[in-house]
C-alpha cells in the first residue's frame, strides 16, 4: 500500500472516512458560507460545481489554478463567451478572489487532517505507514542496526508533508498549505547524557504546535515522547484497518 500519498483505491476506508466529513454539519456550513464565490469561480473555469466532486465538495482545483497563476505572474483566469470563444474581461477572478480561495484551502486542510473528529483516523491511514518506517530507521539506528544510515531523503508531495504536519499537531500558521519545495527534518540527536532526542524543522525552523497540543518541544523532544505521539498514527494492520 502507497506510503507516502492516500490512495483511496488501495485504502477503501479513506473513501468512508472523508465522507462523514465532508458530509458532516461543520464542513456543509463551510461550504454552504463560501458557495456564493464557489460557483463563480466554476462559472469563469468552465467546470460543474453542482454534480462533480472535485469542484463540488472541495477547493483544491480552485487553489491549484488561482495560486500557480498568482505564483508566476500571470493573469487571473476569466470567463469566454460563448459565442466568441474569447475571454469576457468583465467576469474574471481577482486578487480577492485568490486571497479568499487560499483561506479557504488552509481551513479544509486543517480541518479534514487535524481537527475534525474523524481527522486522526483519516491522517492515520494516509501517513501513519510512513511513520512506521521513519521510525524502524531511528530505533534500527539507536539499536546499532544501521551505522551506516546518516541520512535518508524522502521526496513527496504537499498531501504527504499535510498529514506528517497534522499528526504533529503542528500550529495554525504551519498547516497553511505548504509553499513550493517545502520540506520537513527529522533530526535523531544524541545528548552528553546519552539520551535521545527528536528535533523536528520545518522550512528552516523549529516547527511549532497548536495552541492547546503542545506535547513536546519539538527543538528537543525525548525520543520516548516522541515515539508514543506518532505511535497513535501507526496502524497495527493497515490492511484491514483499509478495509474496515
Amino acid at each position: 500500500i502507497e506510503t507516502m500519498y492516500g490512495n483511496s483505491g488501495a485504502c477503501p476506508r479513506l473513501k468512508s472516512i472523508m465522507a462523514e466529513i465532508t458530509g458532516s454539519d461543520t464542513y456543509q456550513g463551510f461550504l454552504k458560507d463560501q458557495g456564493p464565490l464557489m460557483a463563480r469561480l466554476a462559472g469563469i473555469f468552465g467546470v460543474n460545481n453542482k454534480s462533480d466532486g472535485e469542484w463540488r465538495d472541495t477547493w483544491d482545483g480552485y487553489f491549484d489554478i488561482l495560486n500557480a497563476r498568482q505564483c508566476h505572474a500571470m493573469q487571473l483566469p476569466c470567463s469566454h463567451t460563448p459565442e466568441t470563444g474569447k475571454q469576457a474581461t468583465s467576469n474574471c477572478a481577482t486578487p480577492a478572489d485568490v486571497l479568499q480561495v487560499s483561506r479557504n484551502s488552509h481551513y479544509e486542510i486543517a480541518l479534514k487532517y487535524r481537527d475534525h473528529p474523524m481527522a486522526h483516523n483519516y491522517t492515520r491511514l494516509v501517513i501513519g505507514s510512513l511513520w512506521g518506517s521513519l521510525k524502524q530507521q531511528m530505533e534500527e539506528h539507536i539499536a546499532g542496526k544501521s551505522d551506516d544510515l546518516r541520512f535518508a531523503l524522502y521526496s513527496g508531495h504537499d498531501s504527504t508533508i499535510v498529514p506528517l504536519l497534522a499528526s504533529l499537531k503542528a500550529s495554525n500558521r504551519n498547516m497553511l498549505w505548504p509553499p513550493y519545495a517545502s520540506n520537513l527534518l527529522l533530526e535523531l540527536w544524541k545528548k552528553t547524557d546519552g539520551s535521545r532526542v527528536v528535533r523536528v524543522i520545518y522550512n528552516g525552523k523549529v516547527l511549532k504546535l497548536q495552541d492547546g497540543n503542545q506535547w513536546c518541544d519539538l527543538g528537543a523532544c525525548p525520543i520516548d515522547t516522541f515515539f508514543r505521539h506518532i505511535d497513535e498514527f501507526i496502524p497495527t494492520d493497515i490492511t484491514t484497518e483499509c478495509a474496515a
